[in-house]
């Protein structure tokens, strides 16, 4: 039934195919001149596609999370402790701090949850951004210690006019399972010397139905505001504001110990840039920033079966600024900089005993000793292309200095010179030799170096991890040492391309955790207490595949392949939380003059049966699904989006998604009916 209905859809689009009249167009892979490798990807470009980007839709605009946005970039997963909320990226198996989520090269917000219900890809307006780029691995240090991955989520350059001008879009849909309702819009103004827009978003959602029909508790409900104004100074020098308020309220997190209350945020953002073609530099770009996140979580929403009343009133700060001038000169372009970030991490836990020969006491537990970490970092990036050579050197060093203000008896108990300071260089090298117009290839190897976060080092006994145990941060874990090569092929003609990326990293003082049997919980129903350690070596490798084919001017079809392999060599068992091997595929075909996209997309994803016996990882099998979706375009400022996914209503699970308990996973929504309209002016 299934591949009978899958062939006779394919069928249908490749007769519309072929029965248009329209004339042919020049292929998108005919391109006129070779496009250069390398490891820093723009996977999704607002309003442009082309044929090495995702496009970002205005389906992707009304999103809530841009988490959830980034599972589209082949290699991304996330934990999932929500039904629909809170996805915290992993990218390649690197996660939490190895991943560095940013706006515009350096806003970002630090998760005052402890639990990281609120991830900082979580605080991103995406509405707002133009496009998503991607840096893999230890290969480009311009906007900080990379290490697995940084994520630069990157708003538009403002548009000024000699005419003022009034634009504008709304954006609203929904989704039947879970009766998830979604709405987003912006209105601005443009003249010759500025450019302001308010722009607004609002989504929520109550509890879905897995494929089997089980009920899975997804309550959400999520909005922001954002205001964002630009001035031109003068020819070529642009100063600029961007305000957003996110806001979080009542979402289930039935994963955890408790539910997300409130969620409350702040993030300012100041710019200037200069563009000149006279001085000793073409670009000169400055920002400062900063970000207040109050969060409040409990298990107050379902009493009925706590035996005590918990609840966390938490908050965190990050600010700073970056300074970056760009040199061009004939066939080569220098980046040199500084940048500074400060990050303050504080809360309590409060425990009211409401059964027991302790009822009526109530007691107070620090969550993070109100930490800091200071950053300090220079850096340095090259590219000079000679002949068919590019060449890349990347490097910075950063001082980082860290420091807990409230120590706990508890926590000192277990930990000795609380205040460390590390410096850290980390360097890359890269080269890119293009063979001929269909084929080049490229080879990096990169170093970076990265100090452990505020959670790692001063948690104070909270169950944080992929367990109930309880942990506890350590203060002298050794900065993470990530050695990387990345190999990439490419090969592209009229009506294929085709890239190969092959990665190993060698992770030196990996940090993790271990089991401390001399630790007591604070709380008694925990199985333990975990300390965060280094371990010598880790290993991960894999690889990513991408072949997109054109088929005439109006069909495409892309197909991915993922894989990721990590390896605790210490322990000589597989490291936990590394997704399983992932193959996609999507066709899709453009009909009636571009006025009707129709696809069909699959993805499949194999048996994980590599997992950590030290963390009493499970397994999880295999699953395919099949989503199907139609983009209407009846006139130029209208567009309607229908789509069916999972449309064989199966009952799966997604091997990073949490249980919710030891025998109920937090299952993927079952079938659901997706409609969204947008009009733009």
């Amino acid at each position: 039934m299934k591949t009978n209905f899958t062939s006779l859809f394919v069928g249908v689009l490749v007769l519309l195919l072929y029965t248009q009249t329209a004339p042919a167009q020049k292929n998108n892979f005919n391109d006129s001149t070779a496009e250069t490798l390398s490891p820093v990807s723009v996977y999704a470009l607002k309003g442009k596609p082309t044929h090495r980007s995702l496009k970002l839709t205005h389906a992707d605009w009304v999103k809530h999370d841009a988490g959830e946005v980034l599972l589209q970039i082949p290699g991304f997963s996330s934990i999932r402790k929500s039904g629909d909320f809170g996805f915290d990226p992993v990218f390649r198996g690197f996660k939490w701090e190895q991943v560095s989520i940013l706006n515009d090269g350096g806003l970002t917000a630090h998760a005052a949850c402890p639990n990281r219900m609120d991830p900082p890809s979580s605080q991103v307006m995406i509405n707002q951004v133009e496009k998503i780029e991607v840096i893999k691995g230890p290969h480009n240090f311009r906007f900080g210690p990379a290490t697995g991955a940084v994520v630069n989520f990157k708003t538009a350059d403002p548009v000024f006019s000699s005419q003022k001008e009034i634009f504008g879009r709304i954006n609203i849909g929904g989704e039947s399972n879970g009766n998830i309702f979604r709405t987003e819009g912006q209105l601005g103004m443009r003249g010759k010397n500025i450019q302001v827009s308010l722009a607004g978003s609002y989504s929520n959602g109550q509890d879905y139905r897995d494929g089997s029909g089980t009920i899975i508790p997804a309550v959400f409900n999520r909005g922001a505001i954002n205001l964002n104004a630009a001035y031109q100074v003068k020819q070529n020098q642009v100063a600029s504001v961007n305000i957003t308020r996110n806001f979080a309220r009542n979402t289930s997190f039935p994963t955890l110990m408790m539910d997300l209350l409130s969620d409350d945020t702040w993030m300012i953002q100041g710019k200037y840039q200069v563009k000149s073609a006279n001085r000793w530099y073409s670009q000169w770009n400055t920002q400062v920033f900063t970000s207040f996140v109050d969060h409040q979580m409990g298990n107050g929403l379902r009493p009925a079966s706590a035996t005590m009343l918990s609840h966390v009133f938490s908050n965190t700060q990050t600010s700073g600024g970056r300074t970056e001038f760009q040199i061009k000169r004939n066939n080569q372009t220098i980046y040199l900089g500084a940048d500074l970030k400060y990050e303050y991490a504080n809360g309590n836990r409060t425990r009211t005993m409401i059964t027991g020969m302790m009822a009526g006491k109530t007691f107070t537990d620090t969550l993070w000793q109100k930490a800091s970490l200071l950053h300090t970092g220079f850096f340095g990036h090259f590219d000079k292309t000679i002949g068919k050579y590019e060449f890349t050197l990347s490097s910075r060093i950063d001082l980082v200095h860290a420091k807990p203000k409230a120590v706990s008896a508890k926590y000192a108990g277990t930990n000795t010179d609380l205040e460390t300071v590390d410096l850290n260089p980390s360097i890359s090298a890269g080269i890119n030799r293009i063979f001929s117009r269909s084929f080049q290839a490229g080879l990096w190897l990169g170093r970076g170096v990265r100090s452990a976060s505020i959670t790692e080092k001063f948690i104070n006994f909270l169950p944080v991890g992929l367990d109930a145990y309880e942990v506890v941060g350590n203060a002298q874990l050794r900065p993470e040492v990530n050695t990387q090569l990345d190999l990439i092929l490419a090969y592209k003609n009229q009506y294929t391309s085709v890239q190969l990326t092959l990665f190993t990293s060698s992770v030196q003082n990996f940090i993790s955790s271990v089991v401390d049997p001399t630790l007591k919980p604070v709380v008694s129903t925990a199985p333990g207490v975990r300390k965060f350690i280094n371990i010598s070596t880790a290993r991960l490798s894999g690889f990513e595949f991408h072949w997109n084919q054109q088929a005439g001017n109006r069909i495409r079809n892309e197909f991915t392949a993922t894989y990721t392999q990590g390896q605790n060599r210490e322990l000589d068992q597989p490291l936990p939380e590394i997704n399983p091997f992932e193959i996609r595929n999507k066709l899709q075909a453009e009909l009636y003059k571009n006025r009707i996209t129709g696809y069909i997309s699959l993805r499949h994803s194999f048996e994980q049966n590599r997992v950590s016996a030290a963390f009493s990882e499970k397994t999880t099998a295999a699953f395919t699904v099949t989503d199907l979706g139609l983009n209407i375009k009846p006139a130029a400022k209208l567009q309607f989006t229908l789509a069916v996914q999972n449309l064989f209503n199966i009952t799966y699970k997604e091997h990073l998604s949490r249980y919710i308990s030891s025998t109920l996973p937090l299952n993927s929504p079952g079938r659901n009916l997706v409609i969204m309209g947008v009009y733009h002016f």
